[in-house]
């Protein structure tokens, strides 16, 4: 005769912990942005319940809401969606963002950042490495030689440090462009 084992089933208040956290996951997806909800790997039926909490305004409602969120979450893939979410809050990405940007800043040439090109192309997949040689290499081309001070008060100084920003964001805004379309 076999012995019953309870050992092996949850608790109730384990079970709770659980459905309560997912109920926070729940209210987080239905707080999110259209686009980030995009990046995350949702099912049909949640996404379709996350767009009707928009139109949701009193408190025990979207309470209740979250609670059918977090119950949908349970059929899909819950830690899939924890974890991608999780990534779309990781603040290390926005760094790596900056930190190829100083790096950019303290090369040379755009021979010097064929490094930070191919860490670009092995983090994310999208990228285009013609575009972005090119880019590059508009960047470069509009920095002030080395050891000349650009006075301010001069217009063709002006001009090329206006230049300069303007190339500088083209390649920054790239980079938070391939970061915002990147799977997560």
């Amino acid at each position: 005769m076999d012995e019953y084992n309870d050992d092996d089933l949850p608790s109730k208040s384990a079970l709770k912990r659980e459905v309560s956290a997912l109920q926070e996951v729940g209210e987080k997806l239905m707080n999110l942005k259209a686009a980030d909800r995009a990046r995350l790997p949702l099912t049909d039926a949640l996404v379709r319940a996350i767009d009707e909490s928009k139109r949701i305004t009193a408190h025990e409602a979207r309470r209740r809401h979250a609670q059918y969120v977090g119950k949908l979450m349970r059929a899909a893939d819950g830690d899939a969606i924890e974890l991608a979410l999780a990534a779309l809050d990781d603040p290390l990405r926005h760094k790596r963002l900056l930190d190829w940007m100083e790096r950019l800043d303290r090369s040379d040439n755009s021979k010097a950042a064929q490094v930070i090109v191919d860490e670009v192309m092995q983090t994310y997949a999208a990228a285009d490495r013609q575009h972005l040689r090119n880019l590059l290499r508009n960047y470069f081309a509009s920095r002030l030689p080395a050891g000349k001070q650009p006075d301010p008060d001069l217009p063709e100084d002006r001009a090329a440090l206006d230049k300069l920003q303007r190339e500088r964001r083209k390649v920054y805004d790239y980079f938070n462009m391939l970061e915002r379309n990147a799977p997560l």
